[in-house]
């Protein structure tokens, strides 16, 4: 939902600029001082009393699916929930599908993989894009980046990483994780990567490169997958329409009721086919046979923005789960939701916005998938 973005432009060049001044002052050449400020001062939340609201009211609307999944989950046996997939569109519009998802974290270390919507544009490919911020901004203070992430960095072929302050700056899939997990784990520590295209072979090598990475570190630390650390990956669903996506038509059903419903089902279809059950290498091939066009210029057969973000994060969960003998990862759907149904959260939260338009021509799913 988060292109083109016209309403915080201005908001997006204040950021970059502000993410690159240690914190120190100008002349600190430590860049380990510096703190990652939000890019989105609109869809997201920026002070205690925003995110609370959001958790509150979501809490309330969802009672009767959180009460479900939780019936759904008792075959778990009260174990953690090792990753998700959760989406990150403005909270107005997802609050209600985030809440299935982030309320059900309980590690203190959570690994973000998330989706860089600008690699395309400036012809980035074949990287793992990590950044060398010291904490990002949260609600309550500062979320301090996990010294995993350089030691995930130190593990991995030079040639895959590609360290940017610059592309993190700019990017909104995974500050929005931020507020709620600061919210349910105050002493939260945060791993951030964004994922860009990894054309043929390469998305599975780098994939199980970093699981192999994760386990080495968690085995020396003595952590458990779930428990001590786990994998939130960023992505919204079909992102459709024929209006305000930059003159682009994602229409492919047609505008209106019927086209709403063929959208809605074909995105269903996708995430019960692939990301539901017993995740392994089958069912990733077939996300990517479903969504994929294998083409930098234009990656999509199916607009969901999670198109390399889901494949390496379930590659990277389920090679960790094959490292450690745990079998594979299941994956559970846990809610579905469009901005346009449920829709937007009700009453006004001060100082929260949207970023773009919900119409019958403009609107975007989102799917909470938590894995076991």
């Amino acid at each position: 939902m988060r292109y083109p973005r016209f309403v915080i432009l201005a908001t997006m060049a204040c950021s970059i600029l502000a993410a690159s001044v240690p914190v120190g002052g100008e002349n600190d050449s430590d860049t380990q001082s510096r703190i990652r400020v939000p890019v989105d001062s609109v869809g997201y939340a920026l002070n205690p009393a925003q995110i609370e609201q959001v958790v509150a009211l979501s809490d309330s609307l969802e009672a009767k699916w959180l009460d479900q999944g939780r019936s759904d989950l008792e075959q778990h046996g009260g174990e953690a929930m090792i990753g998700c997939i959760a989406p990150h569109d403005d909270y107005l519009y997802a609050g209600r599908v985030y809440i299935h998802v982030m309320k059900r974290i309980e590690a203190p270390v959570v690994v973000l993989i998330g989706v860089c919507h600008a690699a395309r544009r400036k012809g980035i490919q074949g990287k793992l894009v990590f950044e060398d911020h010291a904490a990002w901004t949260g609600p309550y203070g500062n979320v301090p980046v996990s010294g995993v992430r350089d030691q995930i960095i130190e593990s991995l072929p030079p040639e895959l990483v590609l360290v940017s302050d610059e592309l993190h700056a700019a990017e909104h899939s995974l500050e929005a994780f931020i507020p709620f997990l600061q919210f349910f784990e105050p002493e939260v520590e945060i791993v951030p990567v964004l994922v860009t295209r990894l054309p043929g072979d390469l998305l599975e090598e780098a994939g199980k490169g970093f699981a192999a990475a994760l386990e080495r570190i968690c085995s020396d630390k003595g952590w458990e997958l779930g428990k001590d650390i786990a994998i939130v990956i960023s992505a919204d669903c079909v992102h459709y329409g024929d209006e305000a996506w930059g003159g682009r038509n994602y229409a492919p059903f047609g505008v209106g009721a019927e086209g709403f419903g063929r959208g809605v089902a074909q995105d269903l279809d996708i995430a019960n086919s692939t990301l539901i059950g017993e995740i392994d290498g089958s069912k990733i091939d077939l996300f990517r046979e479903r969504v994929e066009r294998d083409d930098l210029e234009w990656p999509y057969k199916v607009t969901w923005c999670g198109v390399y973000s889901i494949p390496f994060g379930l590659t990277v969960l389920a090679d960790y789960a094959d490292r450690t003998g745990r079998g594979s990862p299941i994956g559970h759907l846990l809610r579905y939701g469009t901005s346009l149904d449920p829709g937007m959260l009700p009453g006004e939260i001060h100082g929260l916005g949207t970023t773009n338009i919900s119409t019958m021509r403009h609107w975007v799913g989102y799917a909470a998938v938590g894995f076991w």
